[in-house]
């Protein structure tokens, strides 16, 4: 099951219409405000000096590598989908950033980088999707150099917009005859599979305790956590001056260090030994 859902997902997120999706969604100007305040607030936390080595694996368009380089960090991109990877080279190019970030295609189950290559390594949102969390988080940690930093943005199972916000709208859509993905409790999270006809999509939402436990087994140990986005509520609405107002409240969370404990979004910081 768990190998079939692998293959299944790395064709959906293959095609360029799942990127483009979530651009729209994540990655638009209205939104940019509060990631700069993140990768500001990353940054500051990490505590690594200019020209520090980060791999940001996952990368996408290259939209979050753009944040760190600019910042001062040697950065390199790794992803799967060739496609992705196609207009991060040409958003790299309208931004001025081109040569300043290596881009290599590559899997996150099996990064072809040697062990111990990177002073920090990101992954920001990805885990999420990867039905084979526990091969690809062991593969991160590898790349991570002794004393290295590991920054995770993960979804938080216990948070306000995951145990009210989500049953709510599953009880809608259901009652809209909408269609509704599987959804289960696991040691890992809540985890979701929604069927595509190109594939499939995971979508975890991560018990932290067991990514901290996971994680601590390998050599990693919890530094920092603090707070992402509350909720993810714009998704699910329809006019952009909502979703403009839920972006305001997510910025405004952060700045005042809301508890992430209740955050939907958590930013969480390992130090390897």
């Amino acid at each position: 099951m768990v190998e079939a859902r692998t293959q299944g997902s790395q064709s959906y997120l293959s095609e360029p219409q799942i990127h483009e999706q979530w651009e729209s969604d994540y990655l638009n100007p209205d939104i940019e405000a509060f990631y700069e305040a993140s990768f500001d607030a990353i940054v500051q936390r990490l505590g690594v000096p200019p020209g520090a080595t980060l791999l940001d694996a996952g990368c996408g368009y290259c939209l979050h590598a753009a944040r760190y380089a600019r910042r001062g960090l040697e950065v390199t991109g790794v992803d799967f989908s060739a496609a992705a990877l196609r207009a991060a080279r040409e958003n790299l190019d309208r931004t001025g950033l081109a040569g300043k970030i290596e881009l290599v295609e590559g899997n996150l189950l099996e990064l072809p980088f040697p062990d111990g290559r990177f002073d920090v390594v990101s992954c920001w949102g990805v885990l999420m999707h990867i039905p084979e969390v526990e091969r690809a988080l062991s593969e991160l940690v590898r790349v991570l150099k002794p004393g290295g930093k590991l920054v995770l943005m993960e979804n938080n199972a216990d948070s306000l917009h995951v145990q009210l916000f989500e049953p709510a709208l599953r009880t809608l859509k259901r009652v809209l005859r909408r269609k509704v993905p599987d959804r289960e409790r696991t040691p890992r999270g809540v985890e979701e599979w929604m069927s595509e006809r190109s594939g499939g999509l995971m979508v975890r939402k991560v018990d932290v305790a067991w990514l901290e436990g996971f994680l601590a087994e390998r050599g990693c140990h919890l530094v920092d956590r603090f707070a992402g986005q509350l909720t993810e509520m714009y998704t699910a609405l329809p006019l952009r001056a909502l979703k403009r107002a839920i972006y305001q409240a997510n910025l405004a969370y952060l700045r005042h260090g809301g508890n992430p404990r209740l955050a939907m979004g958590n930013i969480l910081i390992f130090a390897k030994d």
